[in-house]
């Protein structure tokens, strides 16, 4: 019999199991006696890790702490980390209610005070993410958000740039300093904290531009490769220290202002947007967009950041920006 065994001399049976690195060991008369013995013994030593396991664990607080430096810190920029500081404030009232009384009935009633809006659906995003991570530490017996679903507004995808606005931006940059770094942003579709201020001419090689892909969630550090035209080097190189003046933070700041001026919705985000549109009127292929812009499928791109624009051409994208796109 498994896990069974007579011993003549002591004229005895003994059971014996190793579970977690604990051996069970019990005796017993007789076969049946001695696995009814191991049996129980083994149960009772489950039941015991598994009331340890959940009864000694963080409050939602402490774990939300030690979730968000392992899992999210590393990978987020400045203004991805603010979103999440705006959501541990939110969670205020649960902040001290043990992670394993995190229940449905008790995130229910949450959500229930929480005012219906942008910052909700953040809530439960982070929440339901920080407990799929408890849940597969084994700090939680299950993700009670398994059988919770809220239904969001879905949000349209945030608009390019016009053809006119693009005309007014370009005729409206022409020989200020801010110039170099905007057609850099409409050019290469990086976000914000993806373009190397101080070290932009180290990541440039035979024309391909090297960028950290900060949407990583992983430990693993990617990278994302655009190809630049001859003449958006030769803007870039020029103007280095330009770029080394400044941050990607100065770089919205100001572009956010000069956007007001000229009475112009949008930010640097936006000329990510505008890089995926332009691209697609100038024929790119649709992987290689998705690449440039660090997607890991051309539908993310489709969905979320190339417009439509019947005003816009690949003859018109083609006039407006020269030769500064690389058509390759």
């Amino acid at each position: 019999m498994k896990n069974i065994s007579y011993r003549p001399k002591e004229k005895r049976y003994i059971g014996r199991k190793q579970i977690l690195n604990k051996v069970i060991t019990v005796y017993g008369k007789t076969q049946i006696e001695c696995l009814t013995k191991l049996n129980k013994k083994i149960r009772e030593f489950k039941s015991d890790v598994q009331l340890h396991s959940f009864t000694s664990g963080f409050t939602v607080l402490q774990f939300w702490e030690k979730w968000y430096k392992e899992n999210k810190y590393p990978f987020l920029s400045d203004r991805s980390r603010e979103d999440y500081e705006i959501v541990k404030r939110k969670i205020a009232p649960i902040h001290n209610l043990a992670l394993t009384k995190l229940t449905k009935e008790v995130l229910l009633q949450f959500f229930e005070r929480v005012e219906e809006n942008r910052t909700k659906e953040k809530v439960y995003t982070f929440l339901k993410a920080m407990l799929t991570i408890a849940e597969k530490e084994g700090k939680i017996k299950r993700n009670p958000f398994n059988t919770i679903v809220f239904k969001f507004k879905k949000r349209p995808p945030k608009p390019a740039f016009t053809f006119e606005e693009q005309e007014k931006i370009l005729s409206n940059l022409k020989g200020k300093e801010l110039e170099p770094i905007i057609l850099t942003y409409l050019t290469t579709g990086l976000r914000k904290n993806e373009l190397d201020f101080k070290n932009i001419e180290n990541n440039i090689k035979n024309n391909i531009l090297t960028a950290v892909n900060l949407k990583g969630r992983d430990r693993i550090v990617r990278y994302k490769k655009i190809k630049l035209s001859d003449a958006m080097v030769k803007i870039i190189m020029d103007n280095l220290g330009v770029f080394h003046r400044y941050s990607p933070g100065m770089a919205l700041d100001h572009f956010k202002e000069f956007l007001k001026r000229l009475g112009i919705n949008g930010s640097l985000v936006t000329c990510r947007h505008t890089f995926a549109t332009n691209c697609f009127y100038l024929g790119k292929d649709k992987l290689i967009i998705a690449r440039e812009m660090g997607h890991t499928t051309s539908q993310i791109t489709d969905a979320n950041y190339i417009d439509i624009d019947y005003n816009l051409s690949k003859e018109k994208v083609l006039k407006l920006y020269n030769n500064l796109y690389n058509l390759d």
